[in-house]
């Protein structure tokens, strides 16, 4: 059978099959709207046994469960938030506010947050510095992360240093942004600094040395586990896009 016809053939069956045998009615519509990647979470997480401890299976249902309703996890931390007004439960609901983009609630959502003894609390700080580089405002970015630093000198984060170099280098301060790529790819986990820190030298004029960043990165992705290449697919895709320019 063709596979314009297979598709919506399985979808009909497994459709019916969830309707038949009592599963929740969000399956039809998981099952409707993304096709492959709802039929093989169905087929995961309904019909093989134990399948839904897997990590993949479960990152799969998650990634499917936010294309079909990508404010269901928003609508549930807001009402847990309603019920018990804890600080954990306002950064829980802010975080998920940068994700959908909702940054204005997020920021008074932070800075509820912080008061007491939660007022130089470290992933609140972040979680300002977070919105701020979300609204493109890169200086407020470094002075919201440089706030954290004074506040908290021994707070680790690759993320924050990773939007700290960004920064940099949105303000064109290209010397500083590349020593800050070039440490973070140091222990960062992925090729995403490696990968900036090339596209970086490049833009500042250094064509070979970005070409032999961009074949380290390749030849290292290659050479690494199944799991690695799955994750940093993106990164390695870009690698090899631009040694072909």
């Amino acid at each position: 059978m063709p596979l314009y016809l297979l598709i919506p053939a399985a979808q009909v069956f497994f459709i019916i099959h969830a309707v038949r045998t009592g599963r929740p009615y969000y399956w039809m519509m998981i099952i409707l709207w993304l096709p492959l990647v709802g039929i093989l979470a169905y087929v995961v997480f309904e019909l093989l046994p134990n399948a839904h401890q897997s990590p993949t299976a479960q990152k799969t249902m998650r990634n499917a469960q936010k294309l079909v309703n990508p404010e269901g996890d928003y609508r549930k931390l807001a009402m847990q938030l309603e019920n018990t007004p804890t600080v954990a439960n306002k950064r829980a609901l802010a975080d998920e506010c940068v994700r959908l983009g909702k940054l204005e609630e997020a920021e008074r959502l932070y800075r509820d947050g912080m008061i007491g003894i939660h007022a130089t609390d470290a992933a609140l700080m972040l979680g300002i510095a977070r919105v701020r580089f979300a609204q493109g405002d890169a200086a407020g970015t470094l002075q919201a992360l440089d706030d954290l630093r004074a506040a908290n000198p021994g707070f680790q984060s690759a993320d924050a240093h990773m939007i700290y170099a960004r920064s940099l280098e949105a303000l064109s301060r290209n010397d500083e942004a590349l020593g800050e790529y070039e440490a973070l790819s140091h222990y960062f986990g992925g090729e995403e600094p490696k990968i900036r820190r090339a596209l970086l030298l490049r833009k500042m004029g250094d064509a070979q040395a970005a070409q032999d960043a961009f074949a380290d990165i390749k030849r290292s992705v290659e050479r690494a586990p199944s799991f690695y290449r799955r994750n940093q697919r993106e990164w390695y895709q870009l690698a090899k896009q631009n040694l072909k320019a």
